[in-house]
């Protein structure tokens, strides 16, 4: 079989709560593929072409059609079979983020962790498999809300990853999925799940990450380490990250000036809001805020 690995610069990008992307082989540059080992899962579906896909414990083949799920940590390789362009959707997204309070079932996060450790689901679903989804509408209205980002876009982007996931989620009850004593153990998954929450609802306020460490019961460089080690980046820049996020949807939405934005985003002051900024985007707020009325 005649491959060719394919790649998409968006990999490579910092830890968002969504991110969507379409790839078409033939308008890639280049051929390499980097490996996904960040804490955030991954959807890709087929659109035109046969993809033949690596990860560390198996290979696959899919389709038009086709759907796989890889859960974080997997790392993986997609490349290109046969003679015609492959054409995909990707999308990812932090599953903490899709958390709703309150509910009586397991949050997202946790049922998702639990397939994942769970050998007998299959990330993998073929076309048949799915016909009564309508894939391609909701994989297309989902990349256009998250790529538009007009208002209130995190809601809808919400609101349709759920559906999305609850659909996957019926598909794995019929494998034999169910929600047990054992299963609901708590984890390394749980553990910073439960400090993501906290950063997301705290973000406003000063965040010490020494005592976040101690409030999880570990120590600091061991709370670092394993923190590094499931986010695929530091809590400090997770926390940054989360700040800037916001930041950008009042600079996008509101014409709050910078220094409000600054105190309503847990920055120190204006000056270390704009700093941050700018580590991020590689320009200040004032530009980025320009730069959204002149596209």
């Amino acid at each position: 079989m005649e491959t060719n690995q394919v790649y998409h610069p968006l990999i490579e990008r910092t830890h968002y709560f969504y991110l969507t992307f379409y790839i078409n082989s033939l308008l890639l540059k280049s051929l390499h593929f980097s490996i996904n080992r960040t804490g955030t899962p991954e959807i890709l579906y087929i659109l035109k072409g046969t993809a033949y896909i690596e990860t560390d414990t198996d290979n696959y083949v899919l389709e038009p059609g086709d759907l796989i799920v890889f859960h974080p940590q997997t790392p993986h390789a997609i490349y290109a079979a046969g003679p015609f362009p492959l054409q995909y959707q990707v999308l990812k997204f932090d599953p903490v983020h899709l958390n709703i309070p309150g509910s009586s079932l397991p949050s997202i996060s946790t049922l998702l962790h639990m397939i994942d450790t769970d050998k007998r689901f299959s990330c993998f679903f073929q076309k048949s498999e799915l016909e009564h989804i309508p894939l391609h509408s909701l994989f297309d209205t989902m990349i256009q809300i998250v790529t538009e980002k007009n208002f209130s876009y995190d809601i809808l982007a919400h609101s349709y990853y759920c559906i999305l996931i609850t659909e996957l989620l019926k598909l794995w009850e019929k494998q034999g999925f169910s929600i047990t004593s054992n299963a609901l153990q708590h984890s390394q998954n749980e553990t910073f799940s439960a400090v993501a929450e906290y950063i997301f609802q705290h973000y406003q306020e000063p965040i010490c990450i020494e005592t976040l460490a101690r409030n999880f019961h570990m120590s600091y460089s061991h709370f670092s380490a394993k923190f590094k080690e499931y986010y695929g980046q530091t809590c400090g820049h997770f926390i940054k990250m989360v700040r800037i996020q916001k930041a950008e949807d009042l600079l996008r939405f509101t014409d709050f000036d910078l220094s409000y934005i600054s105190q309503e985003t847990g920055f120190c002051d204006c000056s270390h809001f704009i700093r941050v900024f700018q580590e991020f985007h590689g320009i200040t707020p004032k530009k980025f805020r320009k730069n959204l009325h002149t596209t």
